[in-house]
């Protein structure tokens, strides 16, 4: 298998694990504490990592993964909502299916660790031009994914029949061009068409598209950003966030008609997100539903 730096056991500068088989019977090594993980098949064609996560419990989550994963019908999304997907992954190409893990100190923070592993999505997004196959709540073609879970109304997926279709399964959107990714504040960042900084209490008064991506912060705070968000419904999203951030808030906007699905939507929030980590050393201060952080 050729080595790719998302292969390497020392990529991002984390001490992760060997790669050993995704197998419930393999995984009593694996600490409970804080961490994150990641997924590859063996085949030497697929050349990306199916899956890359984080837990409070890293072994607890990666062996719900593993149980649906060998389960001998395709699971539920819940409890763990990447498993349809590398359940058809298994029954398309084979059972070849290893992780590798990491508990870095930073992991106990929660937001630090969602950060992590934006940071981890976008540098592979960069790397090989997509997304890992699981993530987002994608499903491979041929297959339709399971509901959520057993409640009404509850369906196991699996292959599709003829004349079947399944909207998961639509492609996702390429990464943005890395241009100006250091200057979060910059009209230009990560090549995207940013508007020009509006207050919050002037949402009314500038026209936003419905569909794109956009990011809050407060005068006089540098490059610190507050929350990156996506939506299909802006001007909705910004009503909101004038309730919890303050009219005095500072909002930029970015459209992209192409961001016609939420899985692109996030594909690109989480470029954004994982490229302000890398830059900065943390998440935006109340991404993740950290409103705790909002200045009062």
């Amino acid at each position: 298998m050729a080595e790719k730096d998302f292969y390497a056991l020392g990529w991002f500068d984390l001490d992760w694990s060997e790669w050993t088989p995704l197998d419930t019977n393999s995984l009593s090594d694996v600490p409970k504490e804080a961490g994150l993980y990641r997924i590859r098949h063996r085949q030497d064609e697929r050349t990306r990592l199916e899956y890359i996560g984080e837990s409070g419990d890293t072994r607890r989550r990666i062996q719900s993964l593993a149980r649906g994963t060998y389960a001998e019908e395709m699971p539920y999304r819940d409890p763990h909502t990447a498993a349809p997907c590398l359940w058809a992954v298994r029954d398309n190409v084979g059972s070849a299916l290893e992780v590798s893990h990491t508990t870095p100190p930073k992991a106990e923070d929660e937001q630090h660790r969602k950060g992590i592993e934006t940071a981890l999505i976008a540098l592979h997004r960069r790397e090989t031009n997509r997304s890992p196959t699981a993530n987002f709540g994608r499903i491979i073609d041929g297959y339709k994914q399971s509901s959520y879970s057993y409640n009404d109304p509850a369906y196991k997926g699996g292959r599709l029949e003829s004349g079947e279709d399944e909207p998961n399964s639509a492609s996702g959107v390429q990464p943005p061009d890395w241009q100006n990714w250091r200057e979060p504040l910059a009209r230009d960042w990560m090549s995207l068409e940013w508007s020009e900084p509006y207050r919050l209490a002037e949402r009314l008064d500038t026209n936003p598209p419905d569909t794109g991506i956009y990011r809050i912060w407060y005068e006089g705070q540098d490059s610190t950003l507050a929350y990156i968000g996506e939506s299909s419904n802006i001007p909705s999203r910004l009503y909101n966030h004038e309730q919890t951030y303050g009219e005095d808030a500072l909002f930029a906007y970015a459209e992209r008609s192409d961001l016609d699905a939420s899985h692109k939507r996030e594909e690109i929030e989480t470029d954004l997100i994982g490229a302000y980590y890398l830059e900065v050393g943390e998440a935006p201060f109340a991404q993740f539903g950290h409103t705790e952080n909002v200045p009062s």
